[in-house]
């Protein structure tokens, strides 16, 4: 398995092994379509050695977003399509633990800290972990709540770490008026990725972006550092600005 994040001097984090493609580099390769083949063959016989052995070969080629476009989304879709829901929850829960492991250190890299979770009623965050790496990337530090994220403990965490944004991932447009409020109430920028993005962001005056986007991860990184920045040039309560 790849070794994560990892310390770069002061600068923050980087990938451990340098990355051949990106996701502004790609381009449809047969040797994608082989892979994928392949571990589709691993996955719906559960084969767990011989799908990280797969994963291996594909980190190896791919940073993580590029890896979600060229090989994760493609398998995935496969399954479904092939409706073998066992295969396609093992695939899923082996393609967010390799994307997890990747990430390891990410609470650790010099910058504003950024809170990732997944609308209450979302379990998918395959694209917001992948996101989160390259968010790292860009110099932030990164809290991960994972799916489901009950929007009460987003506010609690927000305020409690001093976070200075939030992306959250939605596929479904499933928030009652009360979460609405509590989001639109954050003192943070709010962004969505995700099929209900575009439709949560207008709800909750927050930002829609979309995660394979190669900009993305610097647009976050950036609404990060300037809310830091905003936060930093503010007064203190007990020592007024004069």
């Amino acid at each position: 398995m790849n070794a994560g994040l990892t310390p770069k001097g002061r600068g923050g984090l980087t990938l451990a092994r340098v990355k051949v493609r990106r996701i502004d580099d790609l381009g449809r390769d047969p040797a994608d379509d082989a892979l994928v083949l392949r571990l589709e063959r691993a996955v719906r016989r559960f084969r767990l050695q011989s799908a990280h052995n797969l994963l291996d070969e594909a980190f190896a080629t791919y940073a993580p977003d590029a890896l979600l476009t060229q090989v994760g989304q493609p398998l995935l879709d496969r399954l479904e399509a092939k409706q073998d829901d066992g295969a396609l929850r093992f695939a899923t829960s082996l393609l967010e633990l390799r994307l997890l492991a990747h990430g390891r250190g990410w609470e650790r890299a010099s910058g504003p800290l950024v809170v990732l979770g997944c609308a209450p009623s979302e379990e998918r965050t395959l694209e917001l972990i992948a996101l989160g790496i390259a968010v790292a990337e860009a110099h932030c530090r990164i809290t991960y709540l994972g799916a489901a994220t009950p929007v009460d403990l987003l506010t609690e965490v927000v305020r409690s770490e001093q976070a200075s944004a939030v992306v959250l991932q939605a596929e479904h447009v499933r928030l009652t008026r009360f979460e609405i409020s509590q989001l639109r109430a954050l003192p943070v920028p709010l962004v969505f990725i995700g099929a209900a993005a575009a439709t949560l962001a207008r709800s909750t005056h927050a930002t829609a972006l979309d995660p394979v986007n190669p900009a993305t991860s610097a647009r976050v990184a950036g609404l990060a550092r300037r809310e830091s920045s905003r936060r930093s040039d503010e007064p203190s309560p007990s020592r007024p600005r004069t």
